[in-house]
């Protein structure tokens, strides 16, 4: 079931803190909100002290105050549960609701998200205030919607609090139920880590090299999620009891070690994310090692498109970022701004909320710039923000419109976790991730990313004609078998070097490379090798075309008498003219493995060889600087041009087309302006 975000048209917001101003700015603030186009303000979520100033004490004054003011103006509320932030009063009297280092090292109160999932005394304080809030607030007309906390698992993802191990313990007993089968599961035979108890058990701690059992590594980061899950659906099934018709309930953010599809799926009406492109120019970034720099955001704005294929920007970057200490970042520079909310848009975001109204003049965030100066006066930001809201109202309509892609890459959060760790396929999966995404980008091939849980279907993944898997070490039988009937069915599946040789434990199987997916090639391992620094460069010859092959290579043996086909082998080191790339054909249609990681080149010359590049090229002609994405409703195709580089770029448009934000007819040559957008009414199909 999709949990998309229903508004109905294309809006536009801000995040907005009453308590850091002010009463006299609130009515001008609000006014100026308006006169710009934000029509819906996110409030409350680091205000917890303004709701309970000490224990048991409780006012509302305060935010009563405001909703009163933002009503009678008309202007909606969002209103976040304050639990990010847990006060000074209860982290003093309470300590053991704080998070822990591994080294068990209390994190102490000052930051934010410094408090534990699984502290009991926390969990009554949480129920209490969210509680209070829900049933005071319940029939406030200015609210439509809540967020839950802000940004679960953001700044720290890891957990070592005593409340954190004995929950562990926990859930362990809940899962595996008998300690022989949880010592099996987690091959504690291997270094004498036998548990005779389950008080014997611990998340990962500080010993020799940090080297914890890879197993229990990967069970811990599944408890981890398993915690945040259950604890935004306690505070969600407390807001549900007071929902009205029409409010909705979600959280923001995309954070580590945290099924966010899970979380929606128990807990929320839609997934909400926070938009930050501008951390690819941070002061940290690397250019040399970046090719799709702010275009990499499009990457995390499809995962929250997989969750929800249509869902809200919570904050969105409106100028410059930096807390005093770190994060430091430019300018966006004149257009960027408007490029990034369009490349939400064109992502499947139907609500845009800007980070922030005014920066902050106290705190680590007086350097997160928002849409207004310290001073308060006109700017830059909000002259293009007015623009930003005219050409939103001529595309507010397209609200629900689906963002159509053929291909997709895939991915699961087994893998992702896991790889954290290993070292044998981690860095490959990541270097090949981003490189697939930068070769859909470059050849303008729109891509959805698809993650593998429990309940999706071959009807789920039929509506792709490829999908790209590139290194899931971990990979079930009952998932290669999805993938295979998938290919059965006439789709095309890619997959690359250290598919399918560990279980769903992270332990690795008794059969041959790629294990349960050697039935999908027809073929097996026959060697292997990752790439030493003394190895030359390795490459694949595939026709004329001389693919890399970077950072691990296997060697292929295609099974006697079967379907499975060379088709490209390596040129250098000791497995010199050896398989490289095979294709089998299963049913309708093929397999490909290429047994090594994937760069940028290499992904782009699959798009280009197996004919999936360029789907719209009959349509339009575009460098490599700019990006398509299409977007369709009511047999509507929307097509979004987004020019990433910082001069003017010319474009081909080969049959004449409407541009909806000018209401013009383009055909021909184009010049688009630096960081500009455009919007054509197409006729697919």
């Amino acid at each position: 079931m999709d949990k998309s975000i229903i508004l109905g048209k294309i809006k536009l917001g801000v995040c907005y803190y009453p308590e850091h101003w002010p009463r006299e700015l609130w009515e001008s603030d609000l006014k100026r909100m308006q006169e710009h186009g934000l029509e819906i303000i996110r409030v409350g979520e680091f205000a917890w002290s303004k709701f309970e100033p000490t224990e048991g004490v409780f006012t509302f004054e305060f935010f009563d105050s405001f909703l009163d003011l933002a009503h009678e103006m008309g202007m909606k509320v969002i209103f976040g549960t304050p639990t990010a932030t847990p006060p000074a009063w209860l982290t003093h009297k309470y300590p053991e609701v704080l998070n822990a280092s591994k080294n068990g090292q209390l994190f102490h109160h000052g930051m934010r998200r410094h408090y534990n999932y699984n502290s009991p005394i926390y969990i009554q304080f949480v129920q209490r205030i969210v509680e209070m809030l829900a049933s005071h607030y319940k029939n406030h007309p200015a609210i439509i919607g809540w967020q839950i906390d802000n940004e679960l698992n953001c700044e720290i993802n890891e957990f070592y609090s005593e409340a954190d191990h004995h929950a562990f313990r926990e859930y362990l007993k809940q899962k595996y139920r008998d300690l022989d089968a949880f010592n099996d599961a987690m091959g504690t035979v291997f270094w004498n880590q036998t548990y005779s108890s389950w008080d014997e058990v611990y998340l990962s701690r500080h010993i020799l090299y940090n080297a914890n059992n890879p197993h229990l590594l990967l069970e811990e980061k599944r408890f981890w999620s398993h915690s945040a899950i259950k604890f935004c659906k306690l505070q969600a099934d407390i807001l549900r009891k007071y929902l009205r018709p029409g409010q909705f309930i979600t959280t923001n953010g995309l954070f580590g070690h945290l099924d966010s599809h899970e979380m929606t799926d128990a807990a929320l009406d839609f997934i909400t994310y926070d938009s930050y492109p501008n951390f690819a120019y941070a002061l940290d970034a690397d250019p040399s090692k970046d090719e799709i720099k702010d275009r990499r955001n499009g990457m995390t704005l499809s995962k929250a498109r997989s969750i929800s294929s249509n869902f809200g920007v919570m904050e969105q970057q409106s100028g410059p970022g930096g807390w005093t200490f770190r994060v430091m970042q430019p300018a966006p520079k004149p257009g960027q701004m408007r490029l990034w909310t369009f490349q939400s848009i064109a992502h499947g975001a139907d609500f845009i909320s800007y980070f922030r109204w005014r920066t902050a003049c106290v705190g680590t965030e007086i350097y997160w710039h928002g849409l207004n100066d310290y001073c308060n006066l006109p700017n830059r930001r909000l002259q293009e923000l007015k623009q930003i809201y005219n050409d939103v109202q001529k595309i507010a309509g397209i609200a629900g419109a689906k963002y159509q892609a053929k291909i997709a890459l895939v991915k699961d959060y087994d893998n992702e976790w896991d790889g954290e760790h290993d070292q044998w396929y981690g860095p490959l999966n990541r270097l090949s991730e981003e490189a697939w995404y930068a070769a859909a980008q470059f050849t303008h091939t729109p891509m959805d990313l698809v993650y593998l849980r429990d309940g999706v279907s071959t009807t789920d993944l039929d509506k792709y004609t490829l999908l790209v898997y590139p290194h899931p070490a971990i990979l079930t039988k009952e998932r290669a078998e999805l993938l295979k009937e998938y290919v059965a069915h006439g789709g095309t599946l890619i997959m690359g070097a250290r598919t399918g040789y560990k279980d769903q434990y992270g332990r690795c199987l008794m059969m041959p490379m790629p294990g349960y997916a050697a039935e999908i090639f027809n073929m097996r391992v026959e060697d292997f090798t990752l790439l030493g620094p003394y190895d030359a460069a390795q490459y694949a010859l595939w026709d004329d075309v001389m693919l890399d092959a970077p950072l691990f290579n296997d060697i292929l043996l295609p099974y006697t008498d079967s379907s499975c086909q060379v088709l490209a082998r390596y040129s250098g080191n000791y497995y010199h003219g050896a398989p490289a790339l095979v294709c089998n054909s299963t049913g309708k249609g093929k397999a490909y493995y290429f047994g090594a990681g994937f760069s940028t080149q290499t992904a782009e010359a699959f798009l280009r060889k197996l004919g999936f590049a360029e789907p719209y090229g009959d349509i339009v002609q575009l460098p490599k600087e700019v990006e398509i994405a299409i977007r369709a409703k009511d047999d509507v195709c929307y097509m979004f041009v987004l020019n990433y580089a910082p001069h003017p770029i010319n474009i081909v448009v080969k049959k004449e087309q409407k541009e909806v934000l000018s209401g013009n007819y383009l055909v021909g040559n184009i010049t688009m302006e630096a960081y500009g957008v455009i919007v054509l009414e197409v006729q697919i199909g």
